[in-house]
């Protein structure tokens, strides 16, 4: 299972990020067939339960926008759907019959097609994910992450204006910037910061759960020290701090101020839970901090520290973004119950755009404001209600989790990840991309991957299993 979900990461990042119809319809068409396969092996875990059902509840309410309505019951439940509708569609100017909510379904049933396909893919690849495939997973994911950084740094610094050196982007409101803001196979460089920030986040806990297995009991000292610095598992080691620091490279390389904060956000956490871990031991946690901050240094240094602090400083893009905010809350106050349909935030702002000239913002870079625009209450409500749910199931599932080192570590890194894009989406939209809302959903399954009790794990597998 670990190798198949990343051959499909690493081909739907390749495919420029599966932005195109052609790479993101056999995504979720894909990520819809995992998830099916997991509820017909293994249904729906009782922890799960509430979690499906506000995720049902979620593209129940997306669809809802879609569901023709007479005019006076469109006139009813939002206004300034008619009116905008009214200036915006010749068929319904002319006394079209029923209309949905949305004012483009179009791209909303692209939306509502995302979002089932993925909430099912999360159900049910928490159930598929087995002990073997959770601990696997940071190891076959680190073979596509550290090409791909390499790749993204190579790219950008070599850049002719085209994706791949000769392909032109298409039809891609995501290119605001041209080619020079294009990182390896992601037309927009915050992407693939968004994309290498949750996929750091994931080794950064497998490396982690190796520290904390590092050297076991048993023999002289000395002689433990040799066998274990010969041994298969520091040279496992030895990779994932290799991989590890050159995907933190990457990922400051970006110059992505979103992705860079919120990798600063999860370094804190890593932080503050080894500090908490007993099980760590106090050397092996030094170790494991030490680590991550040298990582960071080494990127910033690499990087150049005086480059990064004149690029924080840079007010420009900020404002831009605080325009697009105004702009996108101008829409929240004429459509607050239903919203204009989800994935029709470019269209509104047809007519809602007041700053950023010379640009069309096609997205209100701060995907909760854009949620909030799209969806009303209508989706925000059951939205916020299913991202709770979930919070509480990942931190249940991580309290069961306790036992274990890799086991443990791997979870954390993922919902470690999940918070960190979070972050990021305060200023970016990078969960808008296909093979990053993908990742969204499998880090989030790997969280929730069920564990099994440490007595009956140690019984099947050895003491070794950890």
């Amino acid at each position: 299972m670990a190798a198949l979900l990343a051959v499909i990461i690493a081909a739907g990042t390749l495919a420029f990020g599966a932005v195109y119809p052609w790479g993101f319809i056999p995504l979720f068409a894909i990520a819809a067939a995992i998830g099916m396969a997991g509820l017909i092996h293994a249904g729906v875990r009782q922890r799960m339960r509430p979690v499906a059902i506000a995720l049902l509840l979620v593209c129940t309410a997306a669809a809802a926008q879609l569901v023709p309505l007479p005019s006076p019951v469109l006139d009813w439940l939002s206004p300034s759907t008619v009116g905008l509708l009214t200036r915006y569609d010749l068929a319904f100017a002319a006394g079209a019959g029923w209309t949905p909510l949305s004012i483009n379904p179009r791209s909303t049933r692209t939306a509502v097609f995302a979002a089932c396909a993925l909430s099912l893919y999360l159900v049910g690849l928490s159930a598929l994910l087995q002990r073997r495939s959770v601990r696997s997973l940071p190891t076959t994911l680190a073979m596509v992450a550290a090409p791909m950084a390499l790749f993204g740094i190579y790219s950008h610094e070599f850049n002719n204006g085209l994706m791949y050196w000769f392909w032109e982007t298409q039809d891609v409101p995501y290119a605001l910037g041209g080619g020079t803001n294009q990182f390896g196979p992601f037309v927009n460089r915050n992407h693939f910061g968004g994309w290498m920030l949750m996929t750091v986040c994931l080794l950064i806990g497998s490396l982690f759960g190796r520290l904390e297995r590092a050297m076991p009991a048993g023999g002289t000292m000395p002689q433990r020290r040799l066998e274990w610095l010969g041994s298969a598992e520091t040279n496992g080691l030895v990779l994932t701090i290799g991989v590890v620091l050159v995907a933190v490279i990457s990922l400051v390389w970006t110059m992505s101020r979103s992705a860079m904060v919120g990798f600063a956000g999860a370094a804190a956490a890593f932080a503050w839970l080894a500090f908490r871990r007993r099980r760590l031991g106090l050397k092996r946690r030094t170790t494991a901090v030490a680590a991550l901050a040298m990582a960071v240094i080494a990127a910033v240094v690499w990087r150049g520290p005086a480059a990064l602090v004149a690029w924080f400083q840079n007010e420009r893009d900020l404002l831009g973004r605080f325009a697009a905010w105004r702009d996108g809350a101008e829409i929240v106050r004429d459509f607050p119950v239903v919203g204009t349909g989800l994935n029709t935030f470019s269209d509104a702002m047809l007519f809602y755009q007041t700053g950023n000239s010379g640009f069309h913002m096609a997205q209100a870079h701060n995907d909760y404001v854009q949620l909030a625009a799209e969806g009303g209450l209508l989706v925000v409500v059951p939205a916020l209600v299913a991202a709770v749910l979930l919070a509480h199931a990942i931190r249940q599932n991580l309290r069961a989790a306790r036992p274990e080192s890799r086991g443990y570590w791997i979870r954390a890194g993922a919902a470690i990840g999940l918070i960190a894009v979070a972050v990021q989406e305060v200023f970016e939209f990078s969960l808008q991309i296909p093979v990053n809302a993908f990742l969204f959903a499998t880090l989030a399954a790997v969280a929730l991957a069920p564990v099994v009790p440490h007595t009956a794990s140690r019984n099947a597998a050895g003491a070794s299993a950890d």
